[in-house]
């Protein structure tokens, strides 16, 4: 198994989730279905979360609206195929408007907004940071879409030592917020243009998506 992925899971995430190393996640995920990897309700059921193509959600992360996912084979469950070394974070949060999401929305106040992509109701952001461990990289990708009464966010960050992935981080977000909206129910909203909208108070409307 690869060292960082084994320490990457040992360390977890601050402030997010405690993990455990290698043996122990080997020994948690054996005996799960291939449905309970590869996807998660969240916000009571209003939200199935699916893991994109070679990935696989870490069952003991999962809380009532976060769950972690992992490429398979550092979760010690077969078939990453060709997946990348990544670490995507999910949070389901309650939809407070019908507006469309912002790019303030999905932006923290200390983070560099390097790209911005929108497709199919879904808004994606490269940016630049400080992430939740100084073994993770300091650019990462964050991306937001509507699902039902929800608004889900994911968080993809990778390790300075793992291979960097580019825009195909972008594109991981993607198809795991399209196949989360199709299992959902949920069809893709009418409208995301990303404006600079904020509420009353100047605070993001989903401020606490990516915290």
């Amino acid at each position: 198994m690869n060292t960082w992925t084994c320490k990457g899971l040992a360390l977890g995430l601050a402030g997010l989730v405690a993990l455990g190393g290698c043996d122990e996640a080997l020994l948690t995920t054996s005996g799960a279905t291939p449905q309970e990897v590869r996807m998660v309700d969240l916000g009571s059921g209003a939200v199935t979360l699916v893991a994109p193509s070679g990935f696989c959600v870490d069952p003991r992360s999962t809380r009532a609206r976060f769950a972690l996912m992992a490429r398979c084979d550092t979760l010690g469950i077969d078939g990453f195929f060709d997946a990348p070394l990544a670490l995507i974070t999910a949070t389901a949060v309650n939809a407070r408007s019908d507006g469309p999401i912002t790019t303030d929305d999905l932006g923290a106040g200390s983070e560099a907004v390097l790209n911005r992509i929108e497709q199919d109701g879904i808004t994606v952001l490269q940016v630049q940071g400080t992430p939740p461990k100084p073994s993770l990289r300091g650019t990462y990708w964050r991306a937001a879409s509507r699902v039902g009464t929800q608004i889900v966010g994911l968080t993809l960050y990778q390790s300075n030592d793992a291979p960097a992935i580019g825009n195909r981080a972008a594109q991981l977000l993607i198809q795991t917020l399209e196949r989360t909206r199709a299992q959902s129910g949920a069809p893709p909203p009418a409208d995301n243009s990303a404006t600079t909208t904020r509420n009353r108070r100047g605070v993001p409307l989903f401020s606490g998506l990516f915290e």
